[in-house]
């Protein structure tokens, strides 16, 4: 042989080994690629996420993991049993919560700290958790597309993963530390498993024979799967108790396919062995965590493990009534009707002897498959329905996998001709179809299951990518298809490809919605409102007593310690307290505040709260707490923020319109409506707004308010039947025909709104004006606002901007809207109230306000009011100190209170016309902090007796709010709501006068801030 000849074979023969070496490793470099593409993705935002040193999250469950973390870090590796740190007086069982997930993280968190992580540690630790599981995903994902589709199959099943923008990658993105994307995880994993198990028990064929004569060596293989399956099972429940719907889903596989497989003539048998084993493991394990001699689906409970093990039954019961039927010779097709028969039976069975079982199972079926969700469940945004509205499917899926979604489908429907076709009937795929119907149901019933969804879709373009290689011819060995590679097979390969493109790789219009891209979401990501809520929650835990501590009780408690309640009613101790707001902060107020909250995102107290913060008057409000525990258990704060009480937004942006779900009988319209131009809409307020006790805390701080003469008018239109409100201007196309109106007096103004021929006019109704007076809160009072303001966010600042706009078409300027600050979060204290014993001219209206200070340098005025009786006395509850506030601190166990007051109560009787201009009376009073706190119980005295003179050349620059002009008022007491008959004058509350400012500046952002910073100098001018 020449040396020629010899060097092209060497080279032949080593381009053949590294095209084999190519062939056996390529996958390896390839999916490690992605992998790190896929998980520099997800960590883009990190920085956002560290506020001068501080660890942040997105969302609200993050927040309860940082504490279930951080109690498993303290006590490896046990999670907490119960926390009475939550849901106040009750205290909850942890549930879905301190679970596999936990304890993963907190290991990874020991394993850092090297067996000591600090705070810092373990929080860094979870942050990044969700970034490195949302990765991890694609393991399970790779492997089970590669049973369908080969390795190169598999790799594009990761290829489609890994560029999905949807909700598997929000929930997957550094911050999000909830535990949602872990499920995907352990799902996958578990269906893997089992993928596995069916496939090697319809290759060895085992039977329960074997292991009854204890031949373990033929069943090794089978028997060593199906334990692995259901221990993979196991870990996916342990990760989320209510991932119960999983075995559900086993379940309705092996019932199909080993029916079907009896009726083509195949044995049970086998299938059956693999249920029973697996299923029976995963029952055993299940028991492990047992938590709850009860039936519930987000703790571990009976029903886990039960479900378990009735399939496991189940399936020997199909293979045992298999072989009763080949001993008597019945036809195969009446199988399926016994079995159907026999599962119908049995619910009704359940139904009766169980009903509560049956309940649970019912409801959940329908809430996570059954496309509807309930009034309560749609408050939450991660449980809308994928469709809503006129919403297509296209808007609605390409978003959220391009066109991946579509191509799955493809991909399915090609699965079930090749098994009617071309008769594979493999276990694996039947299990993948299954799988994958259940959770196309559960994604469009619940918006937030498309972070399960993914993988399916994923694994059907796997399979479908899989598919075409064999059909164009390129399923043969690398070095073929190099060297025989055709046009019309690169070309279908191309095309393939090209479908990724849209929505996944380059952004697309669909309807009025432009998609993101994985990189682009990566990359926009930040921690949202609790960083707005953070200055106020670490005020509380250094400005209010320690939960144990209120009043100086001595009984305070440790927040990561081991607690224990079989009743789920935890017995608070005398100084432990509540803090009340809407279900959505309760799980910052925990562990930011380090603070016991009523409610919390586990919607648990959301009733309560609602109850609560839409309650009408102050009784009602008190009697909702008072009615929750003990005399020992007390709620001593309310939060509230901006969007509590707004009512113009998106849900899920604003909040109020969520309690109106929660409380019976109520509904938003009872509260609010809108009112539509050629600019949008706006809300239109009604007097049970204004009324409710949030409205009342957040908009005026506990002061009493009085109606101004703005009159709101509308008109009405039809348009395919359904009647709306719009504005004036919109039917007459006039400009000038305006919404709001303006009059000289609430006289005027009343009988323009009665003498309405349509009944299309309110006083008030829009910002800060009520239709009605609202009398002052006598045990509430403001003692933090945020720094942080609610006009940085854009969205409000254009609806305060439309408001605004609105008003000053009719005259009113933008200094009279402001009544407080607009900051984004306000806390209140409830107090025992000083009690005033006053003396003034009989049958007598008497006015105590008082100017209070805030730490943000706002300022606002608290106003009540009282009459006389006949002998001249009169009484009232105030809650606001004037004096002695550094006596009654965190150290006595009460609260170091942020707003302070400027001066004494001043006490003053209406202005009386007479001689060269006004009179009235007044006198002043200093309340002392201890009075307020009921401390010190002796009475705050005085007497309303000196005379005082305003000329009239002076009176539009009198004290405080007084009118320019006389005023009779009706009996304007604040034990009495109704709006009266009097103008607007004396009684208004803080900067309030009856002689409306003219318009502001053009409203600019700057000019909307300027008519707040004008507040703080006009509020008070004495």
């Amino acid at each position: 042989m020449s040396q020629g000849t010899e060097q092209v074979e060497e080279s032949s023969n080593l381009a053949d080994s590294v095209l084999d070496q190519i062939e056996d490793w390529y996958h390896i470099p390839a999916l490690a690629l992605l992998l790190g593409f896929m998980l520099w993705v997800r960590l883009q935002s990190y920085d956002r996420f560290i506020v001068n040193g501080e660890v942040f999250f997105s969302g609200n469950d993050a927040w309860y993991h940082l504490r279930q973390v951080q109690y498993t870090v303290n006590n490896w590796p046990a999670t907490m049993p119960f926390d009475p740190w939550t849901y106040y007086p009750y205290g909850t069982s942890v549930g879905q919560f301190g679970t596999l997930y936990d304890q993963l993280v907190a290991t990874a968190a020991l394993i850092v700290g090297l067996g000591n992580p600090s705070p810092h540690t373990v929080e860094l630790t979870l942050l990044v958790a969700p970034a490195v599981f949302g990765t991890l995903v694609a393991l399970p994902t790779y492997f089970v597309g590669k049973r369908l589709g080969g390795r190169l199959g598999g790799l594009f099943g990761v290829l489609v993963l890994v560029l999905i923008p949807g909700e598997f990658l929000r929930r997957g993105l550094v911050g999000f530390s909830d535990h949602n994307v872990v499920e995907p995880f352990f799902q996958t994993l578990a269906v893997l498993a089992m993928m596995v198990a069916v496939s090697v028990a319809e290759r060895e064929r085992p039977v329960f024979e074997l292991l009854a004569d204890r031949d373990f060596a033929a069943v090794r293989r089978p028997l060593g799967y199906s334990v692995l399956a259901g221990i993979a099972t196991a870990l996916y429940l342990w990760t989320w108790p209510p991932g119960v719907l999983l075995i559900g889903i086993f379940g309705v596989f092996f019932m199909l396919k080993l029916t079907a497989d009896y009726v083509r003539g195949i044995s049970p048998d086998h299938l059956a062995f693999v249920a029973t084993v697996s299923m029976g493991v995963t029952g055993l394990l299940l028991l492990v965590p047992f938590g709850s001699a009860s039936f519930s689906t987000t703790k571990f409970s009976l029903l886990q493990p039960l479900i378990a093990f009735a399939i496991s039954i189940g399936a020997g019961f199909m293979t045992w009534l298999a072989r009763e039927w080949d001993d008597r010779d019945i036809s195969t097709m009446l199988y399926p009707v016994a079995i159907f028969g026999i599962l119908t039976v049995g619910t009704l069975v359940v139904s009766v002897a169980l009903p509560n079982l049956f309940n649970l199972i019912q409801t959940n079926l329908v809430r996570f498959i059954g496309f509807n969700a309930g009034a309560a469940q749609r408050t939450i945004g991660e449980a809308q329905p994928f469709l809503q509205g006129q919403q297509s499917l296209a808007s609605a899926v390409i978003p959220q996998y391009g066109l991946m979604f579509f191509t799955a489908i493809v991909g399915a429907l090609v699965m079930v001709w090749r098994s009617l076709s071309v008769d594979e009937h493999e276990a694996e795929k039947l299990l993948v179809l299954v799988w994958t119907a259940f959770i196309i149901a559960a994604a469009f019933t619940q918006v937030r299951f498309n972070y399960y969804l993914a993988v399916p879709v994923a694994v059907l373009n796997a399979y479908l990518f899989g598919w075409i290689l064999r059909v164009v011819g390129f399923d043969s060995s690398a070095r073929d298809t190099i060297r025989n590679v055709e046009i019309y097979q690169v070309l279908a390969v191309v095309f393939v490809v090209m479908l990724v493109i849209p929505g996944l790789v380059m952004p697309v219009q669909v309807g009025n919605t432009r998609t993101a891209t994985a990189t682009q979401m990566g990359n926009s990501t930040a921690p949202g409102d609790v960083t707005q809520w953070d200055g106020t929650l670490n005020w509380m835990q250094t400005n209010t007593p320690q939960e144990g501590n209120y009043a100086g009780a001595g009984n305070e408690m440790e927040y990561y310690g081991t607690y224990t309640e079989g009743d789920g009613d935890y017995d608070y101790k005398q100084g432990t307290y509540g803090v009340m707001s809407w279900w959505d902060y309760g799980h910052w107020i925990t562990v930011e505040g380090e603070r016991i909250p009523n409610a919390n995102p586990f919607q648990e107290g959301a009733t309560t709260a609602a109850n609560y913060l839409l309650a009408q008057n102050e009784s009602e409000a008190n009697g909702v707490l008072d009615e929750l525990g003990d005399k020992n258990e007390q709620t001593k704060y309310v939060i509230v923020d901006w969007k509590m009480v707004e009512t113009n937004g998106q849900q899920g942006n604003v909040k109020f319109f969520a309690p109106t779900v929660f409380k019976e009988g109520v509904s938003s319209g009872t509260y609010f409506d809108y009112i539509y131009s050629q600019n949008g809409r706006f809300a239109r307020h009604k007097q049970p707004y204004y009324d409710s006790m949030m409205v009342r805390l957040y908009r005026y701080h506990g002061s009493s308010v009085e109606p101004k003469p703005i009159v709101m008018d509308w008109e009405t239109t039809t348009r395919n039947g359904v009647q709306y409100k719009v504005t004036p201007s919109f039917v007459s196309q006039n400009a000038n025909d305006t919404t709001i109106k303006r009059f000289d007096s609430m006289q005027k103004a009343r009988e323009y709104v009665r003498n309405d021929p349509g009944g299309t006019s309110q006083i008030g109704g829009i910002g800060p004006y009520p239709s009605e007076r609202i009398p002052a809160l006598q045990h509430y009072r403001v003692v933090k606002e945020s720094q942080s303001q609610s006009t940085q966010v854009y969205s409000h600042y254009q609806i305060l901007r439309q408001r605004l706009g609105l008003l000053q078409q009719a005259g009113v300027g933008g200094q009279d809207y402001f009544r407080t600050s607009p900051s984004w979060v306000k806390t209140f204290e409830r107090v025992p109230g000083a009690t005033v014993q006053g003396t003034g001219p009989a049958n007598t209206n008497i006015t105590a306000s008082v100017q209070m200070k805030t730490d943000t340098g706002s300022t606002f005025t608290y106003t009540q009011h009282a009459k006389t009786d006949q002998n001249g006395k009169f009484t009232m509850t105030l809650p606001y100190s004037t004096t002695g506030y550094d006596q009654w601190g965190t150290d006595k166990g009460y609260t170091n209170v942020s707003v302070r007051a400027t001066g004494p109560y001043e006490f003053r009787t209406p202005m009386k016309s007479g001689g060269d201009g006004f009179q009235f009376t007044n006198g002043t009073a200093q309340v002392s902090e201890g009075q307020v706190l009921g401390e010190d119980d002796s009475p705050v005295t005085v007497s309303v007796d000196q005379q005082q003179t305003i000329p009239v050349s002076g009176a539009n620059n009198s004290t405080g709010n007084n009118s320019a002009g006389p005023s009779t008022p009706g009996n304007q007491t604040d034990g009495n709501s109704s709006a009266g008959n009097g103008s607007v004058g004396n009684n208004s509350t803080g900067n309030e006068s009856s002689s409306l400012p003219n318009p502001a500046s053009p409203l600019t952002r700057a000019g909307l801030v300027g008519a707040y910073a004008a507040t703080l100098v006009v509020a008070r001018r004495d």
